[in-house]
């Protein structure tokens, strides 16, 4: 079974030191909002209307937002310090 060549690639330590280090707070608060809005409020903009899409989609928007503030806070430091569990 054969991987796929960008996978061999990926490396998780490298994507969270992006996040936690090099992206700017505000354009990942920004960011991370945006995915939560777009992933959930557009599906539901098909399903239920514009007015679930507003709402559900500014409610996940809101939740990623937290959970990026909770990674920074909290995990990220932890993360940062040990030393690369993730290698």
């Amino acid at each position: 079974m054969s991987s796929c060549p960008f996978m061999s690639e990926f490396n998780w330590s490298a994507l969270l030191e992006f996040i936690g280090h090099d992206l700017s707070p505000v354009r990942a608060v920004i960011t991370f909002f945006l995915i939560g809005y777009v992933v959930v409020g557009l599906p539901v903009h098909f399903r239920q209307g514009a007015a679930s899409r507003d709402i559900w989609g500014t409610a996940a928007g809101v939740t990623m937002a937290a959970i990026y503030a909770a990674f920074i806070i909290g995990v990220y430091p932890v993360l940062h310090h040990s030393g690369g569990l993730l290698r």
